[in-house]
This record gives C-alpha cells, sequence and structure tokens, in this order.
C-alpha cells in the first residue's frame, strides 16, 4: 500500500554537537557548529496543531522535516494517551512523516514526540517538543455550524489494487478502474456533518433554496437533525451559495475522507468495519446493532468512523453531491494540482478517448458525481475510493435531470 512521505523543503537548521575547538573555515556550506540554543530542529508542520480539542479519534499524525545537518533522517515516535512525558515509542526507524495510529479513545489528552536521527551518521539526532491534542467526546450534540480544516497538500487520489484491503476497483462494465495518482490540493474547510432538514428548511423559508421533491421528511420535525434528501445537485449548489460557501470539489471530497498517509479503504484505515462507525444496513453484527435505526440518522453518531480530519459520516447515511461532474474516464487525465472536475460528463468507459473528455455531456444534460455510499446501498459503494454518479429518483433513470431522491444529500466546504 501507498505511503507518503510529506517532507516540505525549508531553510530550518539544527545541531545537537557541542562546538569543536577550532573555528569552521568560512566556505562551511551549514551552521553545523552554532550553539544549540540558536537552533531549531527542523521538526515543524505538525498535525494535528498542538494544543487541538476536538481531535478526531482516528487522526493520522503529520510533520514536516528539513534540517542541514541530518540529510537522510530515521525517525522515532513516543505517543501515549494521558501521559505529558511520553516514552512508549510506537515507531521506530521509519523514512516518512507521518504515522496512523488505531482509533483513539474519545475525549482524551495525546502527547506526542519525535526523535530525528540520521541514518548515515547515527550521532546526529533533534529531539521535537512534546505536542499535544484532545480528542472528540462521543455523544455530543453536533454544532451543525463546525466545520474541519483540511490543510494544503498532496494526497493519493483513486483506488489502490495494491491494497489487500480494498474491494475490486471495477465491478461492471459502466465503471473504469479508478488508477491512483497525487494530487496536490489547497487548504480548504469541510463541513463536518451532512446539511439537515432543519438547515436546509431555513434556507427554503429565506427564499433562496427550492423544496425537495418529497417534503416527507422535511416538515417532519422528528426528522430535523437527520441529512436532506430528495435534492438536487442545483438544490445544494443553491443551499451552499447561501452560506456564503460552496460544494466541494470531488478531489476535496476524497482527501478530506482520506488524509494524506495512505491508500486506506475506510475514514479510520484499513480495521474492519462494523456498525459504531457508520450507519449502513449492510453492517450490522455485532452487540446491539440490529436495534439501530434503519434509514437515516442524525449526524454526530459515529464519531469512531470520522475521517482524519474530523468528517462525520463520509461513508453511509447519504451519498453526497460535489461540485464536479462526472467522468468515469476523468481520473486518468486529473490534473495534478487542484481538480475542478471535467467540462463535460460520461457514464461509459467505452464512448471517446479515455484521455480527453467527450464533446458534450452524454446524456444530453449534465450528470453530476456523488460519494460515499448511503444506509441501505451496496456495501462497495462505501469504499473511500469509490465514485458513482446521480443517475435515479425513486428508481433508476427517472426524474432526470435532477436525480432526487431519498438517498442523497450534500455538505458544503469553503
Amino acid at each position: 500500500m501507498l505511503l507518503a512521505m510529506l517532507v516540505q523543503p525549508m531553510t530550518i537548521h539544527a545541531q545537537d554537537e557541542p562546538p569543536p575547538e577550532e573555528t569552521p573555515v568560512a566556505a562551511e556550506s551549514f551552521p553545523a557548529y552554532l550553539p544549540f540554543v540558536m537552533q531549531a530542529t527542523g521538526i515543524v508542520n505538525t498535525w494535528p496543531p498542538t494544543g487541538a480539542t476536538g481531535t478526531s479519534a482516528n487522526v493520522n499524525l503529520e510533520w514536516s522535516f528539513a534540517n542541514a545537518l541530518i540529510g537522510q533522517p530515521r525517525f522515532t515516535l513516543y505517543f501515549e494517551g494521558g501521559d505529558s512525558t511520553p516514552d512508549a515509542a510506537v515507531v521506530t526507524d521509519q523514512a516518512y512523516a507521518g504515522y496512523d495510529p488505531p482509533t483513539l479513545e474519545a475525549d482524551t489528552d495525546y502527547y506526542w514526540q519525535i526523535v530525528a536521527t540520521d541514518v548515515v551518521s547515527p550521532f546526529r539526532s533533534v529531539t521535537g517538543e512534546v505536542w499535544h491534542f484532545r480528542t472528540e467526546a462521543a455523544g455530543q450534540t453536533p454544532d451543525l455550524n463546525a466545520m474541519v480544516e483540511v490543510p494544503a497538500g498532496s494526497f493519493f487520489m483513486g483506488c489502490d489494487a495494491n491494497n489487500p484491503y480494498e474491494e475490486p476497483c471495477s465491478y461492471n462494465n459502466y465503471h473504469q478502474d479508478e488508477p491512483v495518482h497525487t494530487v496536490y490540493i489547497d487548504a480548504f474547510q469541510l463541513d463536518k456533518y451532512e446539511v439537515t432538514n432543519q438547515e436546509y428548511k431555513a434556507c427554503m423559508e429565506a427564499g433562496a433554496c427550492g423544496a425537495p421533491r418529497k417534503r416527507d421528511f422535511i416538515d417532519d420535525g422528528a426528522y430535523a437533525l437527520h441529512p436532506v434528501v430528495y435534492v438536487s445537485w442545483w438544490d445544494a449548489v443553491s443551499y451552499c451559495a447561501w452560506e456564503g460557501k460552496r460544494l466541494p470539489t470531488e478531489a476535496e471530497w476524497e482527501k478530506a475522507a482520506r488524509g494524506t498517509l495512505d491508500t486506506r479503504k475506510w475514514p479510520w484505515g484499513n480495521e474492519l468495519a462494523d456498525c459504531t462507525r457508520f450507519n449502513s444496513n449492510f453492517y450490522r453484527d455485532g452487540d446491539n446493532c440490529n436495534l439501530l435505526d434503519k434509514g437515516t440518522v442524525p449526524g454526530g453518531r459515529y464519531p469512531r468512523g470520522a475521517s482524519p480530519y474530523g468528517v462525520h459520516d463520509m461513508p453511509g447515511n447519504v451519498f453526497e453531491w460535489v461540485q464536479d461532474k462526472y467522468d468515469v474516464w476523468y481520473y486518468n487525465y486529473t490534473p495534478a494540482a487542484n481538480p475542478q472536475g471535467p467540462p463535460f460528463s460520461r457514464v461509459q468507459k467505452t464512448l471517446w478517448s479515455p484521455w480527453e473528455p467527450p464533446p458534450k455531456d452524454e446524456l444530453g444534460h449534465p450528470v453530476f458525481t456523488i460519494r460515499g455510499g448511503s444506509w441501505r446501498d451496496s456495501p462497495l459503494y462505501l469504499d473511500v475510493a469509490f465514485r458513482h454518479w446521480g443517475h435515479h429518483g425513486d428508481k433508476p433513470g427517472t426524474d432526470a435531470p435532477y436525480y432526487r431522491n431519498d438517498k442523497v444529500g450534500f455538505r458544503c466546504a469553503r
């Protein structure tokens, strides 16, 4: 499975050796003999930011390293919950700058520290400060205004056929394997929760949003905090604009779900899925799982299934509209930075060249991408890498071109 070494070039230098007896010649290219007190370690850009609260139970620890003294670093990471002087090494002699811990305990303080050692000269090492964060508490009333920060950087976009935990990357003649490729995304924010009936109804009452195709849920107060459904892509665009936001691009959605370290199958990693992670009829094994509601549920019920950045319900509950039109071949020609989606939509992989967008929308009207699967769809649809497109109302091919049904909602970005 692919792993990323997220190292940013910097001009910070560090030193842990005592100064020699002689002054170095002026031509020396790095300040290896400056006093330690004047130096930085070169361990920077740590994620999560130290002091962060409400951090995802599935957070990835990441950092950047640049130090002229240590040209070939290997990292030792000390990481513990509840101990402000961590001394349990969870990785040693690691080349890449990141760590994916198992799902963490809720509402707990965690502390971590990095030692970087030069592989060529092992006596050279630098030790970072102790960073800390606190994980999100379970059972909290969701803050509907909450957005998560997704920092700038590259990630692995697509389906990794070499990941032994992954489903088949293409399951029928209409779907194309989604080749893994590295994509850079600028920093952005994403709604922590899917947009609810309560929020969407406020937009309707303000005259900025049209009504859902069916009002069964939006007019029933019992569903106020459930994700809005029976809305089109255009409805989603209108709502996000009303809030001063926009729909996320497909690439942004996938990065927010996966993080940057690897090509994981689920937002939490490759650990087995179960009914404590997300809302899906296909994962009902375990104590009391069959007692859970069938249908949509309010956001915030599944902090154990949150993405590395803390986004809830990215798999399951409802599919989510994203900004992009859907082209089955798009991952073959995606731009390397901030892809905005193809200019036309195409749903059959046999049509036109796979390396170029088609000259027109294949169906005569645009079709848009949906991501994340829903509470009642195929379990394959729940994988982070799986791409789909809105194509039916109450049954396939109906309600074109809006394709509004009871299993597709959305969230907004900024």
